[in-house]
């Protein structure tokens, strides 16, 4: 049976709970508008429902497998499989889903967020299926692509040992990247190019093949500063190979500063700030008129920058308890600071240069 058209009450939903599920999406897709804001909106949140799926419910591998091919169903017009994964996803919340989970107050409140996100599944779909035809395919297409990988490594991850390492590898690594970020820099250049006009074919071409590297520089900085939190909750980003070379087990990442930590935690940035170092050659194919979608890009890999710097000052980093956190004054002066600047996305050249 196919979704039901969307109604006003679906819109109004998509609008207010994204706010409830991102800290810093919420805050630069304010810089967007009309068509494009709402196609990217919706697309974040069937984004952020396989997070859950990947992140907040856990389960023997078949289980997280059968989640999956529910929201692949669903995404694929099947409305009676999104209601049934919503229905589950309501009654596991109600359950208290999210009681018991690692992390403290804040770590429950976002999986009991991204939990009740994907009992809301239906709405958010619904007003997928209203999207323009371009925009509806491009949305579905990454969220494809995200469901599919995150669906191969979560039941890995789910068949063996807790603890240990998500990745085998540095060819993971950036496979996963993609699946969980790059596709979705795909998306967005999908998403505005229809918009833009008026680009060279080199161009345009570049411009797609830069785009992974925007998502792929926020995940790599995202596993880096969620390792105090992740390693503690049984996730290691860290590759099994990384390890294996520095003699160390998942466990001895966090509590201590052990020796071959700090090496590796370097190591990670350097392929963050690398990644960030490439932002600016996307941003620099963008159309200057375009600013909002400029500016849209940019404010995230600024954060970034700036959070990893801010994560440096912090001598228990990343051993310690805490994952380090911009305060959200911090985000608006760097926001700020790109508005009036004459090149937005100078310091992230420079990344690339100390990414060396």
């Amino acid at each position: 049976m196919p979704h039901a058209a969307a109604t006003p009450e679906d819109l109004r939903y998509c609008r207010a709970v994204l706010p409830r599920v991102s800290r810093t999406f919420a805050l630069n897709i304010r810089l967007l508008a009309g068509g494009l804001a709402e196609a990217v909106r919706t697309g974040y949140l069937l984004c952020r429902s396989a997070d859950a799926l990947e992140d907040s419910w856990p389960g023997a591998p078949h289980e997280i497998e059968a989640r999956f091919d529910a929201l692949l169903a669903g995404l694929g017009g099947d409305a009676q499989a999104a209601r049934d994964l919503a229905a589950a996803a309501g009654a596991r919340l109600a359950a208290g889903g999210a009681a018991g989970v690692p992390g403290g107050a804040r770590a429950r409140d976002a999986v009991a967020a991204e939990l009740a996100l994907v009992a809301h599944l239906p709405a958010v779909l619904r007003v997928h299926a209203a999207l323009a035809a371009a925009d509806r395919e491009a949305v579905a297409e990454c969220v494809r692509t995200m469901a599919r990988g995150m669906r191969r490594y979560a039941a890995r991850a789910a068949g063996r040992a807790r603890g240990a390492p998500y990745l085998d590898d540095e060819g993971e690594l950036h496979d996963y990247c993609w699946v969980v970020a790059g596709c979705v820099g795909t998306m967005l250049t999908r998403l505005a190019g229809q918009r833009l006009g008026g680009l060279a074919a080199r161009d345009e071409a570049r411009l797609h093949e830069l785009a992974p590297v925007v998502g792929e520089a926020l995940q790599l900085t995202n596993i880096l500063l969620d390792w105090p939190s992740d390693v503690r909750r049984g996730r290691c980003h860290v590759p099994a190979a990384w390890l294996d070379e520095a003699g160390l087990a998942p466990t001895d990442l966090v509590g201590a500063d052990r020796p071959g930590v700090r090496a590796l935690a370097a190591r990670l940035e350097r392929l963050a700030r690398a990644a960030l170092g490439r932002v600016p050659d996307y941003l620099a194919l963008v159309p200057r008129r375009a600013v909002r979608y400029r500016l849209f890009v940019a404010w995230p890999a600024l954060w970034a920058l700036r959070s990893l710097e801010h994560a440096r000052r912090d001598p228990e980093f990343p051993w310690g308890e805490a994952r380090p956190r911009l305060p959200r004054a911090e985000l608006w002066r760097v926001a700020l600071g790109a508005l009036i600047a004459p090149e937005p996305a100078d310091p992230l050249r420079r990344a690339a240069w100390s990414a060396r």
